[in-house]
């Protein structure tokens, strides 16, 4: 079996519930290199307008992929599972539509085979907010070439984006965005204080042929769909008959962490 994923993910999710999560502490490494992606490429379309398709305002950052150096996803563990479902993708409206789910499809960023067959689409929208420096700074951002530094003076705002992975987070000042490591703004900014709201979507293939758009924290609650089991770093796969126990087990301990946790409020950190 795959199932070496049995792993301290689901219980220390299930630990923090719905506090506000601290970023993770970082290695004590030098990024010489941009740090890669944490997304499969294979998951994103490069011609769908998501904010334009989506409706979003300005204030939030729509962008392809969802977050987290191990993105979050959902199975289908039992057969015949309608889920509720949108034909706009964005939280502020209800549901208008049902899809019916294949059973075994494990609906994550890695999974490739299910992405080419069903046509997948992953962003996230994420609620922005003003990120106020209490003191000057140089800050480090991740560059095309390399690791350079960003100077600020004390009263500088920037603008929080959304979050990539091993603590990385996309900022924008003065019109340009920057990756940083998050950290490096916890001891001299209010960033720490504010909780990330963010809506994490995927345009699914319903039995019936047709196309529609599943919300995260809504799927997982969804009887009969689980979040994704962790089988490695850049690994997903559909779920095997024989693995649903399990797979239902510790998808049910990560889904108590999110209980009663609307679409744009605080997600815990994966």
């Amino acid at each position: 079996m795959r199932l070496g994923w049995i792993l301290a993910a689901a219980g220390a999710l299930a630990a923090c519930g719905q506090e506000e999560v601290e970023a993770p502490v970082q290695p004590d490494v030098s990024y010489e290199e941009p740090i890669e992606s944490y997304e499969d490429p294979a998951a994103f379309v490069p011609d769908l307008d998501y904010r334009a398709l989506s409706g979003y305002d300005e204030g939030w950052y729509v962008s392809p992929g969802w977050p987290g150096e191990y993105p979050a996803g959902f199975a289908i563990l039992e057969a015949d599972v309608t889920a509720p479902a949108w034909s706009v993708p964005n939280a502020s409206l209800a549901p208008d539509l049902s899809c019916t789910l294949p059973q075994y499809a494990n609906y994550q960023l890695w999974n490739r085979e299910r992405t080419a067959k069903d046509d997948l689409a992953f962003f996230v929208a994420t609620k922005t907010f003003p990120v106020t420096l209490s003191q000057a700074a140089s800050i480090e951002y991740v560059s095309d070439n390399g690791m350079k530094r960003l100077d600020l003076a004390a009263g500088d705002q920037l603008t929080y984006l959304r979050y990539l992975g091993e603590g990385f987070t996309v900022v924008s000042f003065e019109g340009e965005e920057y990756d940083i490591n998050e950290a490096e703004l916890r001891e001299i900014s209010d960033i720490g204080t504010i909780p990330t709201k963010e809506d994490q979507w995927v345009r699914v293939a319903c039995e019936d042929g047709s196309q529609a758009w599943l919300l995260y924290t809504a799927a997982i609650e969804h009887p009969g769909i689980v979040p994704s089991p962790i089988v490695g770093f850049g690994e997903a796969f559909d779920i095997l008959p024989e693995e649903v126990d399990a797979v239902r087990e510790a998808g049910e301990a990560t889904a108590a962490a999110y209980e009663g946790i609307e679409p744009d409020d605080t997600l815990p950190v994966e």
